[in-house]
């Protein structure tokens, strides 16, 4: 039996995990949704430290990271390790990843290499906010998905 085709849609704070019905093509079940609104907070809201000298005697400044930064980097690291754990599992097929620009960059970036031979197609577009029958028949007639 052919492996499905699964749908990573995401942006810094939200990632939709969707799987392909290989019976009839335009079908797309939500597998998993994760949600990090870290990555919305602001500085102390956060809980980081603001920019500066560092502490406990060292000195400099600290490095050029806003928490914002931090906190996508910590969720696109979770989410290339659920796409992994898939992909260990023999679950999934080829994989195609939607999220807004730069994040993609930094999910691509994160994934093992596994997971990176099943990216058949990356789009720096962010599909989040539309619902799931939007979104298949979106991916569908945009895509050919």
């Amino acid at each position: 039996m052919e492996k499905p085709v699964w749908a990573v849609v995401a942006n810094g704070s939200k990632a939709r995990v969707l799987e392909q019905d290989s019976t009839k093509p335009g079908r797309w079940t939500e597998v998993e949704c994760l949600l990090h609104p870290q990555s919305r907070l602001h500085g102390a809201d956060a809980g980081h430290e603001p920019a500066g000298h560092a502490i406990a005697g060292r000195s400099g400044l600290a490095p050029r990271s806003s928490p914002q930064e931090h906190e996508r980097r910590i969720f696109a690291q979770q989410i290339a390790d659920a796409v992994g754990a898939a992909v260990a599992e023999q679950r999934v097929g080829s994989i195609v990843v939607f999220a807004s620009n730069p994040f993609l960059g930094e999910l691509l970036a994160h994934l093992d290499s596994g997971s990176r031979q099943r990216v058949a197609d990356s789009h720096a577009l962010d599909l989040t906010s539309l619902g799931l029958q939007e979104l298949a028949q979106r991916l569908h007639s945009d895509f050919q998905l």
